[in-house]
């Protein structure tokens, strides 16, 4: 007699498929994972760096590039701690390091790489998804109208919309131009905030510099507390 339904041991849940370009990697490919892998190590540099970053306001420019190191630099520039349009001038350097990369890996890796890329924030995902398989003419408009809020405070990542354009095929040296002239709108008018509020920022940093050395132990702590959680399970 055959076991009863109710015995037979549940079907094992299967893994999510990797990406072809991690399976049959390509040289190519090889390079693009080896820059995203030293780019995530970049990321972990920069988390005990940023105390001596505040006070080194155009090292600062130079390496980061957002917005944060705009309104610091505005603020030493208004007493006389530099010159502002250099300042301005050297976040896109900062802000524009990795854009390329990240336009190339669109281009090459498609759909595949705004899977892994949106992995975490489902909504997103299913919107560009779906307009990419439907072709729609209106996902260029969306892209091109959120890349300015990749450079603001908030969740729009300048990195996949960039990702999405090389996608899109969207010329190279177009999406270069317009990430430049988005960076120079958004961190002008933080140059300006700091500029105009000079003093008062940089007292502020002062105050974050005392304490800022505790919030990094803490935060590395957190990570590799997670990160070992995460191996185990």
């Amino acid at each position: 007699m055959t076991e009863p339904l109710d015995n037979q041991a549940p079907a094992q849940k299967t893994e999510p498929e990797l990406p072809s370009f991690l399976t049959k990697p390509e040289k190519m490919d090889i390079v693009l994972f080896v820059l995203l892998i030293a780019m995530g190590i970049f990321s972990l540099c920069m988390i005990p760096l940023r105390a001596w970053l505040l006070t080194q306001p155009l090292a600062y420019t130079l390496i980061v590039g957002g917005y944060t190191s705009a309104v610091v630099s505005g603020a030493n520039a208004s007493i006389g701690n530099g010159t502002w349009w250099i300042f301005w001038l050297c976040t896109l350097v900062g802000a524009l390091k990795f854009m390329p990369v990240y336009w190339l890996m669109g281009k090459r890796w498609g759909m595949e790489f705004i899977d892994m890329s949106l992995q975490y924030s489902p909504r997103a995902h299913r919107f560009f998804k779906k307009a990419v398989e439907n072709e729609s003419t209106s996902l260029y408009a969306w892209v091109l109208g959120l890349l300015p809020f990749g450079y603001l405070p908030g969740p729009v990542p300048s990195t996949v919309l960039n990702a999405i354009a090389g996608l899109l095929k969207i010329r190279f040296l177009i999406m270069l131009a317009l990430n430049a002239a988005c960076v120079l709108a958004i961190n002008g008018l933080f140059i300006w905030l700091g500029y105009t509020f000079g003093q008062e920022v940089l007292d502020i940093v002062n105050v974050i510099n005392r304490y800022m050395l505790w919030i990094t132990i803490a935060l590395l702590a957190i990570m590799f507390y997670r990160a070992s959680k995460q191996m185990k399970k």
